[in-house]
């Protein structure tokens, strides 16, 4: 454990945290980013005309759902689950959000410059997903090679 304490010498360890640790909790990070984008965009100033129940269908359900996935492959991977058929489910389910993310916002990238659709608004909605399915697939596929 880190920064447990060692009963024989009554100090800290240094127990190293599980290879692979600092990418899943990137993947945490980008998880949440997908979320923001229509709730920190109008602080901003980089705002859509688009209805608030289409925000949360788009970034904050399947940001939430890959939030606590990938959270969860942190807490898999601390406590030395690092290759299971748990891990690998929980980075589908990030890897799926980020593809519904990417897929979901495909129409708002060809109607950039639009009126309602500023270029520097799209970028902010539209890179989240990619980079989220990105990040998710490269695990789910080291994943799957190595289980």
């Amino acid at each position: 454990m880190v920064g447990a304490m060692s009963r024989a010498a009554g100090r800290p360890s240094t127990v190293p945290a599980p290879a692979g640790t600092g990418s899943r909790i990137t993947l945490v990070g980008l998880a949440a980013w997908s979320i923001l984008p229509p709730y920190l965009g109008p602080l901003l100033g980089l705002e859509l005309d688009v209805p608030a129940g289409v925000e949360a269908v788009d970034h904050l359900v399947p940001g939430a759902l890959a939030l606590a996935a990938a959270a969860w492959t942190v807490g898999l991977a601390r406590r030395g689950e690092t290759q299971s058929t748990r891990v690998s489910g929980a980075f589908a389910v990030c890897a799926l959000a980020g593809f519904f993310q990417t897929v979901t916002h495909i129409s708002l990238v060809f109607d950039i410059g639009d009126v309602g659709r500023p270029a520097d608004a799209v970028l902010l909605h539209a890179t989240a997903g990619p980079a989220l399915l990105a990040l998710a697939a490269w695990h789910l596929a080291r994943s799957e090679g190595d289980a």
